[in-house]
């Protein structure tokens, strides 16, 4: 990510413009996942929005240009999104958000990331595999 590039951690203001970024981010793809999920989750006794692993990156208007979000499942940190404007694509900001999120948990004390990725967006699995995720084989892990 270039270093004019500011981040800051996720708000909760931040949501309604989160879920009209993922409706663009995503549109024409078969995976349309519900944002809300992540936002109505901080209701749920073992899920809750990582706040301080939750980045934004933005622009020189405010208009949020990329987002990760990250939740705590029974202590285990999980990355639930991760998506990037379609206009910002190809700049390093989903690997900068990526690193620094990771960088946060793990100065947090956390020794694992979990994250799902579909088998046919090779864009995503390059990237993960890239900062040393490793595939665990459907049916191998505790969630399934």
């Amino acid at each position: 990510m270039p270093a004019r590039v500011p981040f800051r951690q996720l708000e909760p203001a931040d949501l309604p413009q989160l879920a009209r970024l993922h409706r663009h981010a995503y549109a024409g793809q078969s995976r349309q996942r519900n944002l809300g999920r992540a936002s109505a989750s901080t209701d749920e006794r073992r899920t809750r929005i990582a706040e301080a692993a939750s980045l934004v990156t933005y622009g020189p208007e405010g208009q949020i240009t990329a987002a990760i979000i990250v939740t705590e499942r029974d202590g285990e940190a999980v990355i639930d999104e991760l998506f990037t404007h379609p206009d910002h694509r190809r700049q390093g900001l989903a690997e900068e958000l990526l690193r620094r999120s990771m960088h946060i948990l793990h100065t947090l004390g956390r020794a694992t990331v979990a994250v799902t990725v579909e088998d046919s967006n090779s864009a995503a699995l390059a990237l993960y595999l890239s900062r040393d995720f490793r595939r665990v084989p459907e049916g191998d892990n505790d969630d399934a």
